[in-house]
């Protein structure tokens, strides 16, 4: 019998004929010339068959195109398909092995089988898992540049320390730079075999796609019900890879950690300058997983309430002042970026401080005149109002510490946050507007507010918006369409409110600049209690955020001390 990969036609074959074949008949298992095919087009017994192009059936995966139509053991066609052990039946197959078993009419289950939701499913999950791969490479690729910047910077301290001592440190310097090398190398190797490791699944993915894809293009229907099983199988393997990535060390955030000696005060006595090592943290990247994300939005949370929620104080710092100036500080905003650092704005001084996730200075960066609050677009910016002519918000490199656009707004503006790209902010005299940071030309008010208050601030969490009005001393919750939900209003603990946040869970933490607390509302804005207040050194606050990914709460007194608190 020939195969697919032949260029005889079968038919003429068994006559001694030597023609080509052009098309092939997965059925029949043999190839067919033009004339042959007319002839087998019209048979009666064979005009239904699924007759394809030999190029096009060539392209079929070899394991795919290994599936027969009939039944080995007992050459019969298949009819049915065993649900129980997942095989195909011929009517023998029925009377022998199957006999207690519940069947399905192959011809009724395979005639959607290329439309299905398996395949959509399979072909979402592969650009799920290409998407991944493409994520880990660049996101290992940023931490081998911050590794070789942290080994530039431990190098230049280094050397800072060995050009103020003699040349006893000559031996020692030339110990502890083999030792940052080494560092540096172990974790490059570690970077390196996964990123080979991923490289190496993103080829099999690829085959993957491209075989689904010829399979479901060109394969029989039947092909296609049953080759989908195998298809499923190594997708699954591919995914419970990208799993073991989620749930094991291998996205652990790879460091070199330098420690100076404390003996370097008494150079004489020393035998070593420092200790090199390679420390992990949590992986930063967000990973797709469609299965995962269903299945979570299925498992019901466990409920709590307001009196459940029990912060621990995890630090407390002092924002750094401007340098060289012993004017003080005016913090009325604050935000986390997705690299943990942390985004405060400087009013008095018209600046936004920067420090790292440990609460160490990294720097400042100017901004137009009289700022208020701030928020994250993403990795590299952010958006900051202002409460001075000519009004607008500003749109900043963090990167570059450079303005990169400025969008107009009709007059004062105070609280600021982000929703999937759209900017949503307090206009003093208007309400609550939005507007494309992509596409300024259109602000829109989802919001109207007529009367005239200051130092309102919004944020937004899933479908809802919320603000903050002091002159109410009222907290509101809205649709993101504008419709009230709910509202809440207590002159006493919502005394001067300032900014405002919701964790993962819905709930509200707001700030009591006058009470000196931090104030937390139920997710129906039915109660509310204090959680937090100058009996930890909170005095004046202003700003606050929350970092979903890790469940911190930033708090920020106006005068510049900050405090980082885990939720739980």
């Amino acid at each position: 019998m020939s195969s697919a990969s032949g260029t005889l036609c079968g038919v003429c074959e068994t006559q001694d004929v030597v023609r080509n074949a052009i098309f092939w008949c997965p059925e029949c298992d043999e190839g067919l010339c033009t004339s042959c095919e007319k002839h087998h087009r019209a048979s009666k017994s064979s005009r239904n068959h699924e007759v394809t192009s030999v190029n096009n059936y060539q392209q079929i995966p070899s394991s795919i195109a290994s599936i027969k139509q009939y039944c080995p053991d007992h050459e019969k066609k298949y009819q049915h398909y065993c649900s129980q052990h997942e095989k195909s039946c011929c009517p023998l197959c029925l009377t022998t092995n199957h006999r207690k078993c519940d069947f399905l009419a192959i011809d009724e289950i395979i005639k959607t089988s290329k439309t299905s939701a398996l395949f959509d499913i399979m072909e979402q999950s592969i650009l799920d898992m290409k998407s991944n791969i493409e994520r880990i490479a660049k996101y290992r690729g940023q931490n081998l540049g911050e590794i070789q910047q942290q080994r530039q910077r431990f190098q230049t301290d280094i050397k800072e320390i060995r050009d103020k001592i003699n040349k006893h440190l000559d031996k020692l310097e030339q110990e502890i730079q083999q030792n940052i090398k080494a560092a540096e190398q172990i974790a490059k190797s570690q970077i390196d075999r996964l990123i080979s490791n991923i490289s190496d699944h993103g080829k099999t993915i690829d085959d993957l796609q491209e075989t689904l894809s010829a399979t479901k293009n060109f394969a029989t229907d039947l092909q296609t019900f049953l080759g989908g099983k195998m298809f499923e199988a190594e997708i699954q393997k591919e995914e419970k890879f990208m799993q073991s990535l989620i749930e094991g060390e291998d996205l652990q955030r790879i460091n070199l950690q330098c420690k100076i000696a404390d003996e370097m005060s008494h150079i004489l006595s020393m035998t070593k300058i420092g200790e090199i090592s390679v420390v992990t943290s949590p992986p930063t990247i967000t990973m797709t997983m469609d299965k995962d994300n269903k299945a979570q939005q299925t498992v019901p949370k466990i409920s709590k309430t307001i009196n459940d929620i029990n912060p621990t104080l995890l630090t407390r710092f002092e924002i750094s002042k401007v340098s060289k100036r012993e004017k003080g500080l005016g913090i009325t905003g604050c935000t986390f970026m997705p690299s943990r650092k942390m985004v405060f704005v400087d009013n008095d001084s018209n600046r936004l401080v920067i420090h790292s996730e440990n609460g160490l200075f990294d720097c400042e960066i100017p901004v137009s005149h009289n700022p208020l609050d701030v928020t994250c677009i993403d990795e590299n910016t952010v958006a900051v109002t202002h409460n001075s002519e000519p009004y607008h918000i500003e749109v900043i490199d963090m990167a570059n510490k450079k303005v990169v656009k400025k969008i107009k707004t009709s007059n004062k503006c105070y609280g600021i946050t982000n929703k999937e790209g759209r900017l949503i902010f307090y206009t003093f005299g208007r309400g609550i507007q939005t507007v494309d940071v992509t596409d300024e030309s259109t602000v829109t008010t989802v919001v109207k507010v007529d009367y005239q208050n200051h130092c309102n601030y919004v944020t937004a969490s899933k479908d809802k918006l919320y603000h903050t009005c002091p002159g109410s001393s009222t907290v509101t919750c809205y649709t993101v369409t504008g419709q009230m939900v709910w509202t809440y209003n207590d002159g006493f603990i919502l005394n001067g409110i300032r900014g405002i946040i919701v964790d993962n869970d819905s709930y509200v933490y707001v700030v009591s600049y006058a009470n000196y607390s931090i104030v937390v509302l139920s997710p129906d804005g039915k109660g509310a209690r204090r959680l937090l207040g100058n009996e930890i050194g909170i005095l004046y606050p202003y700003g606050i955020h929350f970092d979903k990914g890790r469940n911190i709460l930033l708090v920020t007194n106006s005068c510049g001390i900050a405090f980082l608190f885990n939720i739980k």
